[in-house]
């Protein structure tokens, strides 16, 4: 049975300016070093890859935390939301403000995930932490869980096609391969992986360069009724990274 899911793009990160009355002149538009959002030590300060991990690891924290109004469900919305916040010198979520509104709750929706943000490594400016105002575009539309509406492609993992899948039949899962058709059906390469795994306000994510690790069966293992689990597979094609993700709510 095919389920229709919300996914969610983020587009990237935008920086207003000037920013509007309410703000005061210490909140920066554009510091020396942006805040990253956590679980990227492990690249270089102010590093390409660092940013990288930063942007993917925002958008698998929205994927798995925002809730999709039923009222929007049943009009069919799509539309972008446009949100901003600060993050302070802390690295706290600060001031979360809607921008613009599509309707139907998907609005407070993303309000209320940016609400549960978990602390970001602050930005700094001439060796300072600052408070940085971040503008964030959401698109929200329907499309087929597991496959990628621009180019066909689809996520296939074993025999698990329904959203709702029990913890059991996901751990017998983990002896069969992550795999990317194309729209022909032809497997494509995978040149990178995620298990990513949100419940109780909390999200854990394992990567990979295309295979199934040690550390991503033992994320899968420890899953808990009514978290949300999704993978999230890359593949390469004229030079265009192109990303596939497929999420199943664990009953």
């Amino acid at each position: 049975m095919s389920h229709k899911t919300l996914f969610i793009l983020l587009i990237g990160f935008y920086y207003s300016s000037p920013l509007s009355a309410q703000f005061t002149d210490s909140i920066f538009t554009n510091a020396e070093r942006m805040p990253y959002f956590p679980g990227c030590t492990a690249y270089a300060v102010q590093s390409k890859e660092r940013k990288e991990c930063s942007d993917e690891a925002v958008k698998a924290y929205i994927f798995n935390h925002i809730i999709y109004p039923q009222e929007a469900k049943d009009a069919n919305i799509e539309g972008a939301v446009y949100v901003r916040f600060i993050v302070d010198e802390m690295g706290y979520v600060r001031q979360p403000k809607l921008l613009k509104d599509i309707g139907s709750g998907c609005g407070e929706a993303a309000l209320d995930m940016l609400k549960i943000m978990p602390q970001w490594e602050p930005a700094f400016h001439k060796g300072h932490p600052v408070k940085v105002a971040l503008d964030l575009p959401i698109h929200f539309y329907f499309k087929e869980n597991g496959v990628n509406t621009e180019t066909g492609y689809k996520l296939v993992w074993g025999q698990l096609n329904d959203y709702q899948v029990s913890k059991k039949a996901l751990r017998k899962n983990l002896n069969q391969s992550v795999s990317v058709l194309n729209a022909d059906g032809l497997a494509m390469t995978i040149s990178g992986l995620q298990f990513s795994y949100g419940k109780n306000n909390k999200l854990s994510r394992q990567t990979s360069n295309g295979k199934i690790t040690a550390n991503m069966e033992k994320m899968v293992k420890r899953l808990r009724k009514g978290g949300r689990f999704s993978i999230m597979a890359t593949v390469q094609k004229d030079g265009k990274f192109i990303e596939v993700v497929k999420e199943f709510l664990v009953i």
